[in-house]
């Protein structure tokens, strides 16, 4: 638990290559993937990426990196359910 609190006080950073390469740090679980859409649970939300033949090239999770290769039509972020259930529950035990 100690090195999950420590991985979600990091920052993050994103770096795209002509809309073909993203590296991505603070990735904390793959959610989903497939060619055309890929899910990364990250300390900033939800990462969606959207384009065609999206592929991993590499992902080292022990350090939160993630390297994506293909063509990115698309980069979304959403909250995590996660952090919507666990701030739901807490608030819920200290009302």
């Amino acid at each position: 638990m100690v090195q999950e609190q420590s991985r979600t006080q990091t920052g993050q950073k994103l770096v795209m290559q002509n809309r073909e390469k993203v590296e991505l740090t603070g990735v904390t679980e793959v959610i989903s993937f497939d060619n055309k859409e890929i899910m990364l649970e990250t300390n900033q939300g939800v990462a969606r990426f959207a384009g065609e033949n999206l592929h991993v090239k590499r992902l080292t999770l022990e350090r939160g990196e993630v390297a994506l290769e293909g063509r990115i039509n698309e980069i979304a972020y959403h909250e995590s359910n996660k952090d919507k259930t666990a701030g739901s529950v807490l608030s819920r035990l200290f009302r």
